[in-house]
């Protein structure tokens, strides 16, 4: 079950890194019209995005031990 749960984490985290602006829109998409995410939300996104991918990879490893 640890390798859905970090196979989850990896795959968030990419997106979050590479489209943060879909994963906005999916989030958002029934309380805004027209608007777009800030500037701040996309770096915090890119931010977590990184820790997801690192905690992903740190419980596959530690699956192993």
């Amino acid at each position: 079950m640890v390798y859905v749960y970090s196979g989850a984490l990896l795959v968030l985290g990419i997106l979050m890194i590479g489209k943060p602006e879909a994963l906005w829109k999916i989030e958002n998409f029934l309380f805004t019209k027209g608007g777009g995410p800030s500037e701040l939300y996309l770096a915090i996104s890119r931010v977590l995005g990184v820790l997801f991918i690192i905690a992903a990879v740190v419980m596959f490893i530690v699956s192993f031990v």
